[in-house]
């Protein structure tokens, strides 16, 4: 019985320091979804920073530096 007792202490360690910084699978995830997020937004800007200074005069240009705009102004701070 005295045997059960003396396990319990250091199950209750190894159980408090295991988990300890870890972060949940769907912590992991929402991470991983805000980089593939903020990667997407990269290529569109740049997309359409391109297409602004490839063509110039054409009248789509101004569309595109209006949206390379509001995508470079969506990206988070830091």
């Amino acid at each position: 019985m005295f045997r059960n007792f003396t396990i319990l202490p250091a199950l209750c360690t190894a159980l408090l320091f295991t988990s300890c910084g870890e972060k949940s699978e769907e912590e992991k995830a929402e991470e991983e979804r805000t980089v593939l997020r903020d990667e997407k937004r990269k290529r569109a800007v740049e997309y359409y920073k391109a297409i602004a200074e490839q063509y110039p005069e054409d009248a789509k240009a101004a569309e595109a530096k209006q949206k390379a705009a509001a995508l470079e102004a969506m990206a988070p701070k830091k």
